[in-house]
């Protein structure tokens, strides 16, 4: 399945719009136009010093044998050497009233082997990977500022959301968790985006680390709901 879409409309004096649409992706056949994004690390190594330093590795696969029944996602997976690794996705959403105002909410199935309530380096494995859901105006893209590769949208910071991203949970599963399992996390109220000028909004998730070792997550699901906010 890819991404289904369910849309309300509502009519004005000259043209039907979008007042609601319900997005779900799934990504069973593919990253259903999604890209990845590493922020937080030093903007001055070489890529083969990043990918074997901070072991990067992403792409659309095939979830981990003890998910059942089989399934395919979105992985994202670093080694936190900067004690701020940022990793995340991103898509547009298009259609929408130019510069109008809405409301977004998500609902993200992951699937994580990080523990609860255990010891790690800088922190703990579980709860100190933040998981963030946001939306903007622009694309999210990766600037470097004092050698230091950043985000051009305010995140927060670690376990602190911005004004473009909230906190919507961590990636601990449980004490005894060995394997990865799915947990849901989802905002707790309507995030607020102005589209751009062309009728465009961005949204992003991602995992925000004080865990100085390794975090690999595989997105499973993603449900999206955008409503029009009335004037």
């Amino acid at each position: 399945m890819g991404a289904f879409v369910v849309l309300l409309y509502g009519c004005n004096e000259d043209e039907a719009t979008i007042k609601s649409q319900t997005l779900d992706y799934t990504w069973e056949s593919g990253d259903e136009g999604w890209r990845f994004g590493y922020s937080d690390y030093p903007a001055n190594l070489s890529l083969e010093d990043s990918l074997e330093l901070y072991a990067l590795n992403y792409g659309h696969r095939t979830l981990p044998a003890e998910i059942v029944p089989a399934q395919k996602g979105m992985l994202i997976a670093g080694a936190n050497r900067s004690d701020d690794l940022f990793m995340y996705l991103f898509k547009t959403v298009e259609g929408l009233t130019p510069s109008a105002e809405y409301s977004v909410e998500m609902e993200v199935q992951l699937a994580s082997n990080a523990p609860t309530n255990a010891v790690g380096i800088g922190g703990a494995p579980g709860e100190a990977v933040t998981i963030k859901a946001g939306a903007t105006s622009n694309e999210p893209r990766v600037v470097i500022e004092d050698g230091w590769y950043r985000m051009n949208l305010d995140k927060g910071n670690q376990s602190i959301g911005g004004s473009n991203m909230v906190v919507i949970g961590n990636a601990g599963v449980k004490d005894d968790t060995r394997q990865y399992e799915l947990i849901t996390r989802k905002t707790d109220s309507p995030l607020k985006v102005k589209a751009d000028s062309n009728g465009k909004i961005w949204l992003i998730v991602g995992s925000d680390s004080g865990f100085e070792g390794y975090t690999a997550l595989y997105y499973a699901q993603l449900r999206v709901t955008v409503r029009s906010i009335p004037d």
